[in-house]
């Protein structure tokens, strides 16, 4: 199989999924998509849609476990954007209802300083790895920087609110 086909294949299954690519891989993509009119076809027709185009029966075979891979990537996302959202209310909540905060409002912020980095910290050292390994690099950096913000941060900004 000559090049340019292994280059074809490639691409037809990867301009289904451009935005999630590397700028390298991006710009190899466009090289091809240049000089291929099918690819190009396909190219303009994901574009211009929200929604993927539907594949024939054969294209459909090949392609179908990257889109899987795909939503299952998404998924996994929209999970650890939960998760995170679910231990940043567990211990703003469990701060407001320990503490009577017009006595102990210095007590009540320690105690969301703790409860960071007693349940926070170590969530976000697992979905940083996990980040590492599976996600794509702005996505490891813009999620990293979140989290320092917030274990940093997030007794002042409480404070604020007092």
């Amino acid at each position: 199989m000559k090049g340019f086909q292994k280059i074809h294949i490639l691409s037809r299954e990867l301009i289904l999924v451009f935005d999630e690519l590397e700028q390298e891989t991006k710009e190899v993509l466009l090289e091809h998509i240049q000089d291929c009119q099918e690819c190009q076809r396909l190219y303009s027709d994901t574009s211009k849609a929200e929604d993927h185009p539907t594949p024939s029966r054969e294209e459909e075979v090949g392609i179908k476990p990257l889109k899987k891979l795909v939503q299952f990537n998404r998924g996994l996302k929209w999970l650890f954007i939960t998760i995170r959202a679910l231990l940043l209310f567990y211990i703003i909540f469990s701060a407001i209802q320990l503490y009577n905060w017009e006595l102990s409002a210095d007590a009540a912020i320690d105690y969301i300083k703790s409860g960071t980095f007693l349940f926070y910290f170590p969530a976000v050292l697992f979905f940083t790895v996990f980040a590492m390994m599976f996600f794509n690099k702005r996505w490891m950096v813009i999620s990293l920087l979140f989290d320092l913000c917030i274990i940093l941060f997030l007794d002042m900004l409480i404070s604020l609110f007092i």
